[in-house]
């Protein structure tokens, strides 16, 4: 199999332990493709196996880029595309041929086409005996709904999510974002890196699953750790089903957060006395004086009484206040207010991709920051089967099948 990096010197600052790695990846969406995403981010030589018509991610705009969508761009850069048919005799021997020089594969396809495609991970393993093998799936592999298709919607409300958004008695509400594609992609990732670790340990590869139900359960666990006693529903972490919505401090121009801590009366004493309510450090309603201005019930009844000041001044001078006393106040900042905000400008939360398309060239950093190595260079994303020469042209000249149905070489 041809290597990119074969043969030539390592990247300075580059991580070399992941510049010699080869990962496969054949998943559409969104977990599989970040768990790929984090490897290539890393240094590693991801190759990223598309069906015939392409990762349906391709498609999952506005926005686009030119005629990729720009989720698309960004879960996928730095990688290799390669078009093949795993439907095909053909496309899994060439798959086959490609893990022969792969360190790990991270795998996710709806029940119906993982049927298809008839992937022995077992035998897989037996011809490749150091491969790590990810293996996500998204309900579970055995049980009533282990061969039914879900949706980020099915996660969360299989999973008690959506108890989670709303006001209690409400209608229940998903999460306004792909939490359990997310969670599981993260999951796939930290699987990935554990297997390679034992690989490294052991010199066995390995076979790990990752549910993305579960995935999303185990990311519930201060919550489900506190359920001890359902009967008696007790204790702060089962409460946020129970009270209101959690919303900020309106201001005359936003709204803001706003909380001393546990032990800081005091300072709680002083901000009352400095918007005229020094009454309040008296007044037996306010002994509990954290609950009125943290989350829960109280807040939205006994907390009425700081709405006058908040509703006086800007999110800015209510913020200098509190943050001035040694309190907690942030704005809740919009979609124009989230990358304008000094403190993460200072995360350098925006990259420029190298080589990439207009509108494709700014994308979201990684999250991790090595003191004394980088990651590898971000690379834009691949065009549909724009590596099948290059990896494919050593496996015996075989194209999977993808030629058949019009694979790009």
């Amino acid at each position: 199999m041809s290597d990119d990096s074969a043969g030539k010197p390592p990247v300075a600052g580059v991580l070399p332990s992941f510049q010699s790695m080869t990962i496969v990846e054949i998943a559409e969406g969104v977990a599989g493709p970040l768990c790929g995403m984090y490897m290539a981010d890393l240094g590693a030589r991801v190759i990223k196996i598309e069906p015939p018509e392409g990762d349906r991610a391709r498609e999952w705009g506005p926005p686009m880029v030119g005629d990729t969508a720009a989720i698309f761009c960004h879960l996928n850069r730095g990688k290799q595309s390669v078009r093949i048919d795993l439907c095909a005799e053909a496309g899994r021997a060439a798959l086959d041929s490609i893990l022969a020089g792969a360190d790990a594969v991270v795998f996710h396809a709806d029940p119906d086409i993982r049927c298809e495609m008839a992937l022995d991970w077992a035998d897989m393993l037996a011809r490749h005996p150091r491969l790590v093998v990810v293996d996500i799936n998204d309900l579970g592999e055995t049980g009533p709904f282990s061969q039914e298709p879900s949706s980020e919607l099915v996660l969360q409300a299989m999973s008690g999510f959506t108890r989670y958004m709303g006001a209690s008695g409400g209608d229940p509400c998903r999460v306004g974002y792909e939490i359990g594609w997310v969670g599981a992609g993260i999951h796939a990732h930290q699987a990935m890196l554990a297997g390679l670790l034992h690989v490294r340990a052991s010199g066995e590869g390995q076979i790990v699953r990752v549910s993305m139900l579960k995935a999303l359960m185990s990311m519930k666990t201060i919550l489900l750790a506190a359920q001890v006693e359902p009967d008696k529903w007790l204790g702060f972490h089962l409460n946020g089903p129970r009270w209101l919505p959690d919303t900020g401090w309106k201001t005359s121009d936003g709204q803001v957060t706003f909380d001393f801590r546990h032990g800081e009366r005091d300072a709680w004493v002083q901000f009352v006395q400095s918007i005229g309510l020094g009454h309040l450090a008296d007044d037996p309603a306010y002994k509990d004086w954290r609950s009125t201005i943290y989350i829960g019930d109280r807040k939205h009844a006994e907390g009425k009484v700081y709405h006058p000041w908040f509703a006086s001044v800007t999110s800015d001078e209510a913020s200098a206040r509190i943050n001035g006393l040694g309190g907690i106040s942030m704005k809740f900042n919009d979609y124009s207010e989230v990358l304008a905000n000094e403190q993460v400008r200072l995360l350098e939360p925006v990259v420029e991709v190298p080589g990439a398309q207009p509108g494709e060239s700014q994308q979201m950093n990684r999250a991790l920051k090595f003191a004394t190595a980088l990651a590898s260079p971000l690379r834009p994303a691949p065009r549909l089967g724009e590596h099948n020469a290059a990896v494919l042209g050593s496996v015996d000249g075989a194209d999977g099948g993808a030629s058949a149905r019009g694979g790009q070489s």
